[in-house]
């Protein structure tokens, strides 16, 4: 298996410099202005994958080695179905790029010297106290830090502005809220016509060269690495599962090896969708809602796919830690399902922007949990493993 160490090690080792460097990027230039904010606000981009991505691309290395030597020297036409999935996944990551590179854009993508130089609109409106029909963008944010810190959630400042012109409109348009984008009490009308001028503000500096930040500049490098990341350990996971008695067949002895290494990037995968739902509530708060309901952004998939591997990759704790762990699969799913906007609510306080500063250092904490359990000895008996005949 050696080209296929190779070939998954250099991949993985370009994935994770991407990580940390992206994160190290923004924590540069914006290390002058209130870096914390910025970075927990989008701690799906610049928290996540330099903690918890870097510790699945460890988890998942071995996995897609024997993910790769598998295709590439066992099944039937594998170098072709191989070759053909990463066109398949570089095509969707190309797709997936372009749907992204839309409004509302972040805040991160715009330089520091333009937000420290913003004064809103009237200019210097934040202090006159009568609110603002824009507020500063570094105002803005840090009203919204210091509401997040001392409540749960967001989703009451989020007002769905896309209202439906053949029905009434909604009892809480009428209502006087906190709005973030113009630093007042307004309502939803008014608010609303705040978080337009604040959302085509952001994507106007942005689209400027001269008004990027370097972060935002070099993120078309760096996100198409992060959805390649993902749509690989995604794709991947299925197709193991869907493999398992050939992995019994061919390598056996790394089976205990590669279903912990499936079940700990599973869950460190998990804390992806929590905190891009996190900053989905910071992001409504901002530019406001297009829709009412529940939201789909991508990084839900991982549920569903993070219950598949808890089915199919826990038979090294024997048929009663397997039947456990399935039961707690199906009860975390349908808490998620019944308690959505509450999560929702918990990631914002305690994974995005209203995280504490020292919120990081749990998080990495936890991250080297992850890595204890990747490398510490158990002592796993082959015999829990009947080999398969060929």
């Amino acid at each position: 298996m050696t080209g296929a160490r190779i070939f998954v090690a250099v991949a993985f080792i370009i994935f994770g410099t991407s990580f940390l460097l992206s994160t190290g990027l923004l924590i540069g230039e914006f290390r002058n202005l209130d870096w914390v904010a910025m970075l927990l606000a989008h701690s799906h981009l610049f928290v996540f994958f330099p903690i918890f991505g870097v510790l699945a691309l460890v988890a998942f290395y071995l996995p897609a080695v024997v993910f790769t030597d598998l295709y590439w020297r066992h099944l039937r036409f594998g170098k072709a179905r191989f070759l053909i999935g990463l066109f398949v996944v570089a095509a969707a990551t190309i797709g997936v790029y372009k749907w992204l590179d839309t409004t509302p854009r972040g805040l991160w993508e715009v330089a520091p010297r333009v937000l420290a130089a913003d004064a809103g609109d009237p200019r210097g409106c934040a202090g006159a106290g009568g609110g603002c029909a824009r507020a500063p963008m570094l105002g803005a944010l840090a009203a919204l830090r210091d509401a997040s810190t001392t409540r749960v959630g967001l989703a009451k400042f989020a007002r769905t502005c896309a209202v439906d012109r053949m029905l009434e409109v909604p009892e809480d348009m009428d209502k006087e809220r906190f709005c973030f984008p113009a630093l007042a009490r307004l309502k939803g009308a008014p608010c609303c016509a705040a978080q337009r001028r604040f959302s085509d503000e952001v994507s106007r500096l942005q689209a400027d060269p001269g008004q990027r930040s370097l972060a935002g500049t070099y993120d078309v490098i760096f996100l198409p690495l992060k959805i390649a990341f993902v749509l690989l350990v995604v794709i991947m996971g299925p197709l193991l599962a869907s493999w398992r008695n050939r992995l019994d067949l061919h390598y056996r002895a790394l089976v205990p090896t590669i279903e912990r290494g499936m079940i700990v990037g599973g869950l460190a995968m998990l804390f992806w969708p929590a905190m891009d739902y996190g900053y989905q509530e910071t992001s409504d708060a901002l530019f406001g809602r297009a829709n009412e309901g529940s939201q789909f952004r991508l990084s839900l998939v991982i549920a569903p796919w993070a219950l598949l591997l808890i089915f199919y990759f826990l038979r090294r704790l024997g048929k009663q830690g397997e039947t456990i762990g399935r039961i707690a699969g199906v009860v975390t799913a349908g808490i998620a399902v019944l308690r959505y906007e509450e999560l929702n609510d918990w990631a914002v306080r305690l994974l995005g922007i209203g995280a504490a500063p020292w919120s990081i250092g749990i998080l990495t904490a936890v991250a080297v949990g992850g890595f204890v359990a990747l490398w510490w000895p158990w002592n796993v008996r082959l015999s829990a493993f009947p080999a398969p005949a060929p």
